[in-house]
C-alpha cells in the first residue's frame, strides 16, 4: 500500500522547482519506486494499492501541483495494473480515491483555518468529512482476496464529492 502524499504548496505564481520536486518527489517517485522495490517481494496474486485524491476530479485552486501528482500516481497505477510482468505473477493494481478524511494533517489544517472544515463538508453531497477508517475499509477489500478478480480500478471513497 503505497500512501505517501504530501499537499503543502505555495500559490501558483511562486511555485519554484524546488516545490515542484519535492511535491513529484514524495507523491509520484515515491509510490512508483516504493512499488519498484517492492516487487521481488511480491508473491503470486498480491495487491498492489496506491493513494490518489479526489482533487483528480475536482480542481482546487490552491492545489494544482498536488493534483498533478495524484493525476500522476492514478495513470501510473492504471498502467501498471496492465504491466505483463504483474500480470505474470497475478498481482493486482488498484487505487484508493479519498476525498476530505479527517487524519493529523488535515486536523492541523482546521485548527489553524477553522472555517475550512464546514466549508469543505458543504460541497460533500453526504456532508461530512471522511473518517481514516472509512479509507482504511476499502483498502482492506483490495487487499484481500475478495478482490482476487479487481485490477486497474479506482474506488473513490469521497462521500460522493468526485462525483458531484
Amino acid at each position: 500500500f503505497a500512501n505517501a502524499g504530501v499537499t503543502t504548496e505555495p500559490s501558483f505564481v511562486e511555485i519554484t522547482e524546488a516545490d515542484f520536486d519535492a511535491l513529484f518527489g514524495t507523491n509520484v517517485k515515491g509510490a512508483i519506486f516504493t512499488v519498484r522495490y517492492a516487487l521481488p517481494y511480491l508473491r503470486d496474486g498480491a495487491s498492489v494499492i496506491l493513494t490518489s485524491s479526489v482533487a483528480i476530479h475536482k480542481g482546487r485552486s490552491g492545489t494544482p501541483l498536488y493534483a498533478a501528482t495524484k493525476g500522476a500516481t492514478t495513470t501510473f497505477s492504471r498502467t501498471l495494473a496492465m504491466n505483463a510482468d504483474l500480470l505474470a505473477k497475478r498481482v493486482r493494481v488498484n487505487i484508493v480515491t479519498p476525498g476530505a478524511t479527517i487524519t493529523p494533517t488535515t486536523t492541523q489544517i482546521m485548527t489553524a483555518v477553522p472555517e475550512v472544515k464546514d466549508m469543505l463538508a458543504g460541497m460533500i453531497p453526504m456532508g461530512r468529512w471522511g473518517e481514516a477508517p472509512e479509507v482504511a475499509e476499502a483498502v482492506l477489500f483490495l487487499a484481500s482476496d475478495a478482490s482476487a478478480y479487481v485490477t486497474g480500478a479506482e474506488i473513490k471513497v469521497d462521500g460522493g464529492w468526485g462525483s458531484a
